[in-house]
């Protein structure tokens, strides 16, 4: 019996009834406060509805949310600066799950992050037992690496200033509130090595499999090395992000990851979408939808990731864990003074 089985057991005696995620996602709107069982109850609904519950969920916080113009954020990627580029990102986003923006960053924002995450402390992910103890940091070793994938602390990865301008970037707030329904919120933030392995890692991501973080969210992925088909580029299904776009035959292996002969089952290969781009690319994603990267044949691959969310229902998660706050940064600080739902998660 699955973890969430078990919850849902002790919570409502059986399977999650849609007045029962409603009751639990009314309260939390109306507390900001987060219960037992609602991370579960989160999962159940979507398991259960298809995605449904959620969009309606999600409905009725863009009805009462709140939109802003993110005038005061400054245009450090310089996003949407062709004609139509931005109407054409956010309908493909809602037709696919997936957009590529029209800009690519500068090879000397790119140089830069290279060298700060090489430096930084970072856990280690593998689905094979590594040397480090739970909790433990090293920085990463490109000739030897101990696992196939090294995640940089949130710490440090917040620490880096280009970094949080990036993350307050004014395109993507746009993008991202525009695709929530209202105003977006700082989630997830994470960068991370890949390497090679002998298999394809489930740990790491690199089986297919879909994301449950919040109600509603958006990920853009900023590629910070090449990545092809031997480097670990991205694969997506389009349209599996829509409400029932996901077979009910594959959520009913609950929160599994997926062998890449069951989705061809349903979804020809020749469908799939490969991600291919080099560094300095940034890819928006709705990874409600079938997604995975490719396990890589050589190199490295590297990645940093910001997550916008439209509600924090389902479970502490992402930045909610870390006691930071870089209030040396008057950007940071003149943006939390005027967008305060963008920064919901430091609150807790």
């Amino acid at each position: 019996m699955s973890l969430v089985t078990r919850t849902l057991d002790r919570l409502t005696g059986g399977r999650l009834t849609k007045a029962e995620f409603e009751r639990r996602f009314d309260r939390y709107r109306a507390s900001g406060a987060w219960a037992s069982g609602d991370g579960e109850s989160l999962l159940a609904a979507f398991l259960e509805s298809g995605g449904t519950w959620l969009t309606e969920a999600s409905a009725k916080v863009t009805a009462s949310g709140t939109t802003y113009d993110f005038d005061a954020a400054v245009d450090t990627l310089g996003l949407w600066a062709q004609p139509g580029s931005f109407d054409r990102a956010l309908a493909d986003l809602r037709a696919n799950g997936y957009a590529l923006c029209d800009v690519r960053m500068p090879d000397q924002t790119v140089d830069e992050l290279a060298a700060y995450f090489a430096q930084a402390p970072c856990t280690l992910t593998s689905d094979r037992p590594t040397s480090l103890a739970p909790g433990e940091t090293v920085t990463v070793d490109f000739e030897a690496p101990l696992a196939e994938k090294y995640a940089v602390t949130t710490a440090a990865t917040l620490a880096s200033p280009t970094v949080r301008s990036l993350m307050l970037d004014q395109g993507l707030l746009r993008i991202a509130q525009a695709y929530l329904g209202s105003a977006p919120i700082i989630d997830i933030l994470i960068a991370w090595y890949s390497f090679p392995a002998p298999a394809a890692s489930r740990e790491a991501g690199q089986l297919y499999h879909f994301d449950l973080d919040r109600i509603r969210w958006l990920k853009a992925f900023l590629l910070l090395s090449d990545q092809d088909e031997e480097t670990g580029a991205h694969l997506y299904v389009p349209g599996t992000q829509k409400d029932e776009g996901i077979d009910s035959s594959l959520l009913r292996k609950g929160y599994a990851r997926l062998q890449d002969d069951e989705v061809a089952a349903l979804y020809p290969r020749e469908t799939w979408k490969t991600m291919s781009g080099r560094r300095g690319v940034v890819l928006l994603e709705d990874t409600r939808g079938l997604h995975k990267g490719m396990p890589l044949v050589r190199d490295h691959r590297l990645m940093l990731q910001f997550e916008y969310a439209q509600s924090m229902f389902g479970h502490p998660a992402g930045l909610a864990s870390v006691d930071l706050d870089p209030i040396e940064d008057p950007h940071w600080q003149e943006m939390r003074e005027r967008y305060p739902l963008v920064f919901t998660n430091l609150e807790r």
